[in-house]
């Protein structure tokens, strides 16, 4: 139950919107030099947002893998003290 309630709340989580980086033209009155820097650190920003959603993504993968292993253990382990619990059966030989 519990990682299906993980996937919802990524899912109807609001991502981040990603930066739109215009490219404008640096002429003498940003010195040749400010509207590059600002695209450069807008780039910069946006790739940041984009490694942390992946690394998020990641994550939550590796969350849901660990999850359904331990239900899988957790099933095996039930299975194996079923087993062990049932009495055993005895067959008298027939003489």
């Amino acid at each position: 139950m519990r990682p299906f309630l993980l996937a919802a709340l990524l899912i109807a989580a609001p991502l981040p919107a990603l930066a739109w980086c215009p490219s404008i033209p640096d002429d003498a009155s940003t010195g040749y030099v400010g509207n590059q820097t600002q695209l450069s650190l807008c780039r910069a920003n946006e790739l940041h947002d984009r490694t942390a959603q992946k690394a998020q993504e990641l994550q939550f993968q590796a969350d849901l893998q660990a999850q359904s292993k331990m239900l899988e253990l957790q099933f095996k382990l039930q299975q194996t003290y079923a087993a062990a619990s049932q009495p055993p059966v005895f067959v008298m030989p027939r003489l």
